[in-house]
């Protein structure tokens, strides 16, 4: 099969580091893949197989970027289109109008909970249009890929559509499961008992560390735990952060680190992650925490973190916003001593249903469900 991705970009995001994962997973499998992207993130690229054909859109509006997606499918000819989150999802559909008489699989992919999402924007009139657009785009599509259950239901429900045409395949997370969790002696982890905690995400509303703030501030200063946190990840509250944490005084115990592509390679050097957005669609990096052996704190929100941690099986559920549940489930692993298991000298073993849950994660995985569902529906466009 011919099958290009369309995205805005092939760095800096979660949504894109799916993309270029299943893209080079792909070809990886014999396919003919054709990345298309508009915007370039220097420095937060993620790297893709030799085998994709990597293609940037040299124009600046949403217009001018749907006409020149309808020209790269009348030359490329793909047999389909998967496009990723909502603006390139909007755009590759009029593309696809704008290339006809040639047809294709359109494949929108939606990569977090919709109504979730515009609860807590403001619906300006340029935010109403781009909802409406975006549910046409869905509705019109053969099939819609979502990336957790919860947010194909809330989908379904938001853009009246037909659930029978929504599918949900898990985000590509792992190359491969690790057996077992080594012990991090020569990682970030502190001395004298202090829990080290990491948080990854754009810092912006969705993801609301402004909570982990006031939860590091009152498991400190009135929990009494030792614990500092990491967070990492670059966004349009930066400032607004770094005052806070400031005017809490908090500048040894939170600290804003840049934006870094092999995180998931230090998260395992942690004690804990904490999770603590607003809305989601299915988190990497909780994903990615989970599968170092690290304990894992997270908000209870749409979509993703329940599915991830098994209602609660394989981590901690907090509500949304309640920065004293974080703080107190923070304060219990440091005075229960849980975190240091984790500096065992010996690697510990993945338990068993522990590999199983997480092996729906894994890129093998993914990229034949995938393509076992393109193939099925190609045909039938």
């Amino acid at each position: 099969m011919k099958i290009m991705f369309v995205c805005s970009s092939f760095g800096g995001g979660g949504a894109e580091k799916v993309a270029v994962k299943l893209s080079s997973a792909l070809a990886a499998l014999g396919h003919d893949v054709v990345y298309l992207y508009w915007r370039s993130k220097a420095g937060q690229e993620y790297t893709l197989e030799d085998a994709v054909s990597l293609k940037k859109i040299l124009a600046n509006n949403p217009v001018s970027r749907a006409w020149a997606v309808s020209k790269a499918i009348k030359s490329e000819r793909p047999d389909a289109v998967l496009s990723f989150t909502d603006i390139p999802n909007i755009i590759t559909y009029l593309g696809c109008m704008l290339a006809r008489p040639y047809k294709c699989l359109r494949v929108p992919n939606v990569r977090t909970n919709v109504p979730a999402k515009y609860r807590y924007m403001k619906m300006t009139l340029v935010m109403k249009a781009l909802s409406f657009l975006h549910g046409a785009a869905c509705r019109r599509a053969l099939i819609v890929l979502v990336n957790s259950k919860d947010s194909g239901s809330a989908l379904c429900e938001y853009y009246r559509l037909d659930a029978s045409k929504v599918h949900c395949i898990y985000n590509p997370v792992f190359d491969n499961l690790p057996s077992e969790f080594y012990n991090f002696k020569n990682g970030v982890a502190s001395t004298n008992n202090r829990i080290k905690a990491v948080n990854v995400g754009r810092l912006s509303q969705a993801k609301d560390q402004q909570m982990l703030v006031r939860a590091i501030d009152h498991a400190v200063n009135t929990l009494g735990a030792d614990v500092e946190l990491d967070i990492y990840g670059e966004g349009e509250l930066y400032d607004e952060l770094h005052t806070e944490i400031a005017r809490r005084g908090l500048q040894g115990r939170i600290f804003l680190r840049p934006f870094d592509r092999n995180i998931e390679s230090k998260i395992g050097h942690y004690h804990l992650f904490l999770f603590s957005s607003r809305w989601e669609g299915l988190p990497n990096a909780l994903i990615e925490a989970l599968g170092s052996g690290i304990d894992v704190i997270s908000t209870d929100c749409r979509s993703g973190p329940s599915e991830i941690l098994d209602g609660g099986r394989f981590g901690t559920l907090v509500g949304i916003g309640d920065d004293k549940k974080m703080a107190e489930a923070i304060a219990q692993h440091y005075f229960e001593g849980n975190y240091n298991s984790s500096r065992d000298s010996s690697a510990r073993e993945m338990s068993d249903d522990l590999k199983k849950h997480l092996e729906q994660f894994t890129i093998s995985y993914v990229a034949s469900q995938y393509a076992q569902l393109i193939s099925r529906n190609i045909d039938e466009q």
